[in-house]
């Protein structure tokens, strides 16, 4: 799919969730489950010798599930699964993480704030050495914003952009090494 209909996609999607059942009283309370599912981009980050060295970015798949408890209409605490793949040529980058998050909604209302900690694993192939580097067991961080509209008492519909970190010591040569992933996601949510 071409940025341009990926584009035009959230754009109808923000139009029908604004229009439909915006008078609706927000239900968070309670468990809630739900997933994303979109578009991201990762790459290869090293230092040696006190100089950084950014790879290009793959771009490709990513997507969620979550599981939480909102404690209220303005807070929760979530476990979520982070995935993403990428495929270019016969360069093939796999990582997947877990995150115990905690969501704010300021004043309860569709705008969101999330930060997460956890830990993750994947595959990557460095483009500068064709190296293919695996790690397990890595810290990951995880930032991300976003928007829900309500479109029922249980259900809501959002885009969310998330930034997650994995550090990967002792990944290769290099002494420090990293893996940032951005993605950008449609999400739906059951507030039950």
């Amino acid at each position: 799919m071409t940025t341009t209909k990926r584009a035009l996609l959230i754009v109808v999607l923000m139009v029908f969730a604004t229009s439909a059942l915006a008078g609706n009283a927000r239900h968070r309370k309670g468990i809630f489950l739900g997933l994303n599912a979109g578009w991201g981009s990762a790459s290869f980050h090293s230092k040696l010798a006190g100089t950084t060295i950014s790879e290009d970015a793959f771009p490709g798949a990513a997507g969620g599930l979550r599981f939480g408890y909102a404690f209220s209409n303005s807070f929760g605490l979530s476990l979520e699964g982070v995935g993403f793949g990428s495929g270019e040529g016969d360069t093939n980058w796999g990582l997947a993480s877990t995150f115990v998050t905690v969501t704010w909604w300021p004043d309860g209302s569709g705008f969101f704030l999330r930060v997460g900690a956890g830990g993750g694993e994947g595959d990557v192939l460095r483009r500068g050495t064709g190296e293919l580097v695996h790690f397990e067991d890595a810290g990951a961080g995880r930032f991300g914003l976003g928007y829900e509209w309500q479109l029922g008492r249980t259900f809501a519909l959002g885009v969310a952009a998330d930034g997650i970190g994995f550090d990967l010591q002792d990944a290769s040569d290099l002494l420090e090494n990293a893996v940032g992933l951005g993605t950008f996601t449609i999400q739906f949510n059951w507030y039950l």
